[in-house]
């Protein structure tokens, strides 16, 4: 069988052979560009100042020019006095002194007299005066090249009498998307279309790392035009990022297009994900493949692009902020392959915690979500829960320290509950993990949570979460703040003729199940219904069929993968599906009395309270909030 891949290059090596290939860095040309707008840019050639800063010798504070020597003696015992327009001269800061002049003695310092000033004190040379070119001297070295120009290096460069200034020039980044399935952002993606958002992602960071992005327009998986599209692109930008492709189906033609065209450096990484990439030379203009899973595709540009660029700026590439955390679970991982993991994180108590999000290549909600990376070493086959592991902060460290970290079941409110804290603190934020009621419980107990979300029906069938406490958090004193009562009940496609009344009936007419994940509290009462009905699992259609959250169980109803599920009406209501009410139940957020005096837990209890938070869970459909905001200790 014909491999897949040349080769697995480790992501580093891969670098270094794209690098060794672009020559020197900071090779771009130069342009003129005003100061005032080089803010960011760099610097192309050594920057001289045209005068001295100050250009003469200034007073450095509001009050009276004098001689200094004309001062001695003066003391409280022996006051002085000095006569205005003789020996002392009214000045403020920044005014040229006088002849004759080299010390300023502060207006606060000074008595008036009728004929001038009285002193206690005398004044000594230089004293509150800035002499010429004690900031700068003309014809002094401001700026060499290769540096990124800061607000104040602006500051030093107008000072110093430059206005114009070297700069490189941005890298332009052609950005090509390919593929037969692609759509334009606001098109109805029909089965077999995906929307194209992974251009418009990549020319943010391009922008962000400080080239400059032009997208091209898409073109679909025919070799010919694909060559040609990579030719022109080639003679036209500094550099050439190609969109999918770039794997081993049969539209997959961008690496032997470039090995080609030019010279195809590396085709695999050793990166998970990010696999499928390649790069090569085309003429003078390096081409990045980068693979069309959207999270494939921004890791690769984070390894290969960004660093490409600083090379062609000539500068160091920036590095992010890092820090020591203990991993939330355990994390398998293929040895061989360097994985990069989203986490959130969170400090709780004295320590940090990184809570992994999902893995897939293709769930770009993960990266938006996430805080921070990890990385698994490809000699490695995963880490252990509990681990200490590296995080580089995709956020500034007083941003994650902010933030709330919530476990446990799904519930849309919980976004709106996101919303509403944000609004009480800039910063303040709830870091969602819907995990299910039981392992939110469970986070808890093992201090990786701040708050969990949990509906767990009791044995009896009359209340809920009490035993699921006293079960996963024993001993621990806790409160629950009840954060609204919902329905939960089937969902259905509204052109069903099938009309089910309960769950048993639903089995009945062979109709197609999709399940919650075990220890959801949605799986509970599932079963429960099953029980109460006098229904085996194994008796219902796609019991084993199990999904993380109400809005996915609707999707897979709505698109046809399903018959029907169980989830909550506001769920049913958002993915426009017919909705047949079972139950009420109560959602409860479970906090340990430990984080009672946190002031973003008390908001949420004021938050619970708010009136207008309130009209806007009741809002989203199958909500009542009579009882929001109720407080249980247990």
């Amino acid at each position: 069988m014909k491999p897949r891949y040349r080769e697995l290059l480790e992501p580093g090596a891969a670098l270094e052979r794209l690098l060794d290939r672009l020559g020197p860095p900071g090779n771009l040309p130069a342009e003129r560009v005003a100061v005032e707008e080089a803010a960011g840019r760099v610097s192309a050639a050594r920057s001289q100042a045209r005068n001295s800063s100050p250009a003469y010798h200034a007073a450095a504070m509001d009050g009276i020019a004098v001689s200094a020597a004309a001062t001695r003696g003066a003391s409280a015992t022996s006051p002085l006095r000095l006569a205005q327009g003789r020996q002392a001269f009214p000045i403020d800061t920044g005014d040229p002194m006088p002849a004759g002049c080299d010390a300023v003695i502060p207006v606060e310092n000074l008595q008036s007299t009728a004929e001038g000033f009285e002193i206690v004190s005398g004044a000594y040379p230089r004293q509150n005066v800035r002499l010429a070119g004690e900031d700068l001297a003309r014809r002094e070295i401001l700026i060499v090249p290769g540096r990124r120009l800061s607000p104040a290096q602006i500051g030093v460069l107008l000072a110093g009498g430059v206005t114009e200034i070297e700069v490189r020039r941005k890298p332009r980044v052609g950005i090509l998307p390919t593929g037969d399935e692609l759509c334009q952002p606001g098109e109805d993606p029909r089965p077999g279309k995906v929307v194209e958002s992974n251009s418009r992602m990549i020319a943010a960071m391009v922008a962000e790392w400080g080239g400059i992005p032009v997208r091209l327009p898409p073109v679909a998986d025919l070799e010919t035009e694909l060559a040609a599209a990579v030719q022109d692109a080639a003679r036209r930008f500094d550099m050439l990022l190609t969109l999918a492709g770039s794997s081993a189906g049969r539209g997959d033609f961008m690496p032997a297009i470039v090995g080609r065209l030019g010279e195809l450096l590396f085709h695999g990484l050793a990166l998970m994900p990010g696999k499928p990439a390649f790069a090569g030379m085309v003429g003078r203009t390096p081409v990045i493949g980068l693979p069309g899973f959207p999270v494939s595709a921004a890791v690769v540009a984070e390894r290969l692009v960004g660093p490409v660029l600083s090379h062609l700026l000539g500068v160091v590439a920036p590095r992010r902020e890092r820090l020591r955390a203990v991993l939330s679970r355990a994390l398998p991982s293929r040895a061989g392959l360097e994985e990069v993991i989203r986490v959130l994180v969170g400090r709780i108590g004295e320590r940090w915690v990184a809570v992994p999000l999902g893995r897939g290549a293709g769930t770009l909600t993960t990266l938006a979500r996430a805080q921070g990376l990890i990385r698994i070493d490809a000699a490695k086959e995963g880490l252990p829960a509990g681990a200490e592991v590296e995080v580089e902060l995709l956020v500034c460290r007083s941003e994650a320290d902010n933030g709330l970290l919530f476990a446990g079941s799904h519930d849309l409110a919980l976004s709106l509950l996101d919303e509403f804290l944000g609004r009480r603190a800039a910063g303040w934020s709830l870091g969602i993990l819907p995990v299910g009621s039981e392992a939110g419980l469970l986070a808890l107990a093992r201090s990786e949570a701040h708050l969990a979300g949990s509906h767990l029906l009791d044995s009896d069938g009359a209340g809920y979460n009490r035993e699921a406490i006293s079960r996963w958090l024993p001993g621990r004193r806790v409160v629950r703040a009840t954060l609204a009562s919902r329905i939960q009940g089937l969902c259905l496609r509204p052109d069903d003729p099938r009309r089910p009344a309960s769950v048993s009936e639903a089995a009945r007419l062979g109709m197609r199940f999709v399940n919650r994940q075990p220890g959801s509290g949605t799986r509970v009462l599932f079963d429960h219904l099953l029980a109460r009905e006098g229904l085996a699992p194994a008796a219902v259609a796609g019991y084993d069929h199990e999904e993380f959250t109400h809005l996915a169980v609707a999707e897979a109803v709505r698109s046809g993968i399903a018959d029907c599920g169980l989830i909550i009406g506001a769920a049913a209501l958002a993915e426009d599906l017919r909705f047949v009410p079972l139950t009420t139940e109560r959602y409860d957020l479970v906090i340990p009395e430990e984080h009672m005096s946190d002031p973003r837990v008390l908001s949420i209890f004021e938050i619970l309270s708010d009136g207008e938070f309130r009209k806007e869970v009741e809002a989203l459909g199958g909500y009542s909030t009579a009882e929001t905001g109720t407080l249980d200790r247990q």
